[in-house]
């Protein structure tokens, strides 16, 4: 059986010009406390924090290496240049705050109905406002002036990562490439709308996102300790192990650490970060294995035995991809990701309440869709 597929830009279109997607219904997180994780675009180390006085904050581009997937890529950063309050020219790159924000942004846009699919663009309005009251409901308070900022610099500072295996290029832009944003009375409540990164509408549409714990997120404070819950979440599901091994040095050049003068220090940061998540009860087990070079410490083998409350959240995110990838496969009539698959208004609803009476184990189909489905 499958939903009332419509010709691209035909009737889909509200009054708006707002496209009904089946991809965005499927995107959609009922549950407040977990998001959807787009694996490469959110394990490459985009940020940038941990400076420690080095050059990497004064730098005019930022290159770094990093490893996904047993492949090896290249990232380039470039900030832009923002006026202080007192009028000071400031060179800044998507830092921490940054992180945090977007994170929010991408919560509250899996919310039901706020996606919205202009020119095969994926876009999400909201307003300033309720992404100020959720960063303060989750403990991460930043003022509108800032939440503003922040915005424009994910608008402002491209990215460029490369494979460096076959030199081909995979993207090329910043985290939101357009941005519209109401500057009139300086009022927060205005509706101001961000157009995703293509990585990350690339993965909408092709279903290529997982469910992770938004509410982990938001409780790490050490963000790179927040990038290794990330990762371990997809390493996991790559190979189901539960035990998984790591080195801090290959900690601390994929999550995005700046090169530390003394590597003692490093070690020591990195370490840090693994222990927020064994204290988080994310980690059951840690061995620290010192990997020695004559009588220095160079390096450390983290083993790492995760929780069971870690391996059933990534065993009911494997579920959901699989359940994902099936359900739009029995909507659509397999009729494949190749692009987004608008849908008839009037089968939203119908679309919402079957797959949560699927997911709840209530196989029946509502009478639409199942009407849909022998005229479709």
């Amino acid at each position: 059986m499958k939903a009332r597929l419509v010709d691209q830009g035909a009737a889909a279109v509200t009054t708006e010009g707002k496209q009904h997607v089946l991809q965005f219904v499927i995107f959609e997180e009922e549950d407040p406390r977990h998001t959807k994780m787009v694996a490469l675009y959110d394990l490459a180390p985009r940020f940038v924090f941990d400076t420690n006085g080095d050059e990497d904050g004064q730098r005019k581009l930022i290159e770094r290496e990093f490893s996904f997937a047993g492949k090896r890529y290249r990232i380039t950063i470039k900030p832009t240049v923002m006026k202080d309050e007192d009028g000071t020219l400031r060179t800044r790159y998507p830092g921490e705050r940054e992180q945090i924000v977007e994170e929010v942004i991408r919560r509250l846009a899996a919310e039901k109905g706020r996606l919205s699919l202009q020119d095969s663009k994926v876009r999400f309005p909201f307003s300033l406002y309720e992404v100020r009251e959720e960063l303060a409901r989750v403990k991460h308070s930043y003022n509108t002036s800032e939440i503003k900022q922040a915005i424009l610099i994910l608008n402002e500072c491209p990215v460029g990562i490369h494979a460096l295996e076959d030199s081909k290029r995979l993207l090329s832009a910043s985290a939101f490439p357009v941005i519209g944003m109401r500057t009139r009375n300086d009022s927060d409540d205005a509706e101001t709308f961000v157009e995703f990164n293509p990585m990350v509408a690339d993965a909408i549409r092709r279903l290529a996102f997982r469910q992770v714990s938004y509410e982990l997120l938001m409780e790490i404070r050490d963000p790179i300790a927040r990038w290794l819950y990330k990762r371990l979440h997809q390493e996991i599901a790559s190979n189901g192990r539960d035990v998984q091994q790591m080195l801090a040095t290959e900690i601390r050049r994929d999550s995005g650490m700046a090169v530390w003068k003394k590597t003692r220090s490093m070690l020591a940061r990195v370490r840090r970060a693994v222990e927020v998540l064994q204290e988080r009860g994310l980690l059951a087990e840690v061995e620290c294995e010192d990997q020695m070079v004559a009588r220095r410490k160079d390096d450390i083998l983290f083993v790492m035995k995760p929780s069971a409350e870690m391996m059933r959240e990534v065993q009911r995110a494997n579920r959901q991809v699989e359940d994902d990838a099936s359900e739009y496969a029995r909507l659509s009539g397999d009729s494949g990701t190749d692009e987004f698959r608008p849908v008839e208004r009037e089968d939203l609803n119908e679309l919402r309440n079957d797959r949560r009476r699927r997911r709840f184990g209530v196989v029946e189909s509502a009478p639409r869709i199942a009407a849909a489905a022998k005229v479709g």
